[in-house]
């Protein structure tokens, strides 16, 4: 007998027949809202079946929510979505979903199992995932909840897309409200803008997608935390590191596609789940090539395309196709004879120079903006070195410099205006990034609190041991300072 309650309770479920037609035959998993089972219909077809815990049961939102997974995969309509067949409520008032059974295991369970996923394979595996998505997404419906554990890869190398529970549905969900700021998904694979509660459309999967691979082809998350909460503030403050900075090994034609769809800004990351497949396709099309592959452009934007080889190629013109210089052995032949060979001289040399210069400019912008960037940086860390000076001296509130929600630390050349210090007891800080995602933090990100707007319109630290904290009275906190005391 389990020493886990939860668990003895679903496994005493096993060898019941639920409604009188589905017998439970045995245990497949149980996760945080629901168990699924392996149960056979009277006539005798097998199938999944999963069951909404008891305690889960008694919410009506959690409940809305489960038999939303049922309706959204039903619109969806797509053979790489789990097929839900029936929906119904247990004798003990559970609701449960009975589904198509699949033999497999799900990518994440592989990737811990073999340790291995090739890349050619798991760009097929995407490729599948993004055609569903595509369906969804054209449809109103986001996932919000794309990981490796819900992607299931069946033993005939098929590819599913699990869990549809939590997603968000434009039409045909309105009976499901999600309250103000809740965060429903997984933290290392959710977006900035979903941590931060706001509103998310399909480009919140996409970075999910990207997450997802990066996690299979690096053994790690986009970002890591000793604690939920500093890995929260990381996810929704610092973006993510470029893929070969990691993985070095992994093509970069793949790396151009993780980097885009991982970008920090939604409008820079891929507008479509379309567009992501289409540039994953190029690449599996390429690498089946028996030949030499032709250089592989990944989309930058809709109307045009760069070359991922970098600058020894000049970029084709829009809607131009890309073609790979071919070098072809032939017997050495005089100037003379080679009138073809001394006329095409001149425009190899222009390339060559031309080449040259595009690959001076490039170095030329990536010194500007490290140099920006290092310019930041240090005022950032100048800013900071003011804020612990004038903790040190219990300097007068008219000699601090502080900073709002609205406005980031700056020095004004006309002397430090006087500002109010933190009217509480100090210990929460405002946590702000560009003027986006708002969180409190306490000494040494124990604790991360959402910013709320009051019904005066106040914004405030909410779900602090002392209540509201109103916003403008704390000191700013940068995310590039992750202790403080």
């Amino acid at each position: 007998m389990s020493d886990d309650p939860q668990l003895a309770h679903c496994t005493a479920r096993i060898g019941t027949v639920l409604r009188g037609k589905w017998r439970i035959d045995s245990l497949i998993g149980v996760g945080g809202m629901a168990a699924v089972y392996e149960a056979t219909h009277r006539i005798g077809r097998r199938c999944a079946i999963k069951i909404l815990h008891p305690e889960i049961a008694v919410s009506k939102e959690l409940r809305a929510r489960f038999e939303q997974e049922a309706l959204a995969v039903n619109q969806l309509g797509h053979p790489a979505a789990v097929n839900v067949i029936d929906i119904d409520t247990s004798e003990d008032g559970s609701p449960f979903l009975v589904m198509e059974l699949l033999d497999g295991e799900s990518l994440g369970k592989r990737a811990h199992g073999s340790g291995v996923v090739e890349e050619r394979e798991l760009l097929r595996i995407a490729s599948t995932v993004l055609d569903v998505l595509d369906v969804a997404h054209g449809l109103g419906i986001v996932h919000r909840d794309i990981k490796p554990d819900n992607l299931f890869v069946t033993s005939s190398g098929g590819v599913k897309v699990l869990d549809f529970g939590i997603a968000r549905m434009k039409q045909g969900g309105s009976n499901v409200r999600t309250r103000v700021g809740a965060m429903l998904g997984t933290l290392p694979y959710m977006s900035p803008e979903q941590i931060a509660g706001g509103q998310i459309d399909g480009r919140a999967d996409i970075f999910a997608v990207g997450a997802t691979m990066f996690r299979i082809l690096t053994k790690r998350h986009v970002h890591e935390g000793s604690t939920e909460s500093e890995l929260l503030i990381k996810m929704a403050t610092l973006p993510a590191p470029a893929l070969r900075t990691v993985a070095p090994s992994v093509s970069p034609e793949v790396c151009a596609v993780v980097d885009r769809a991982l970008a920090f800004d939604p409008s820079r990351r891929y507008p479509t789940a379309r567009a992501m497949r289409e540039d994953i396709e190029r690449i599996l099309g390429s690498s089946a090539a028996h030949h030499a592959p032709a250089p592989v452009s990944i989309r930058t934007d809709v109307s045009s395309l760069i070359s991922v080889d970098g600058p020894t190629m000049a970029a084709p013109a829009p809607g131009q196709a890309m073609q790979a210089p071919m070098a072809v052995s032939a017997p050495p032949q005089s100037a003379a004879t080679s009138p073809q060979a001394a006329s095409s001289s001149p425009f190899l040399l222009i390339a060559v120079i031309a080449s040259f210069a595009i690959a001076v400019c490039l170095v030329a912008a990536f010194f500007v903006v490290r140099s920006r960037g290092s310019a930041e940086d240090t005022r950032e860390s100048a800013d900071d070195a003011t804020s612990q000076e004038d903790k040190a001296s219990g300097s007068s509130p008219a000699a601090a410099t502080s900073s709002s929600a609205s406005t980031p630390p700056s020095t004004s050349a006309a002397g430090p205006s006087p500002t109010r210090r933190p009217a509480t007891n100090g210990k929460y800080r405002l946590l702000i990034k560009d003027g986006k995602y708002p969180f409190c933090v306490t000494s040494k990100l124990k604790k991360a609190y959402p910013v709320r707007t009051n019904d005066d319109g106040a914004k405030v630290c909410s779900g602090t041991p002392e209540g509201p904290v109103p916003i403008d009275d704390l000191k700013a906190y940068h995310p590039s300072e992750f202790q403080w005391e």
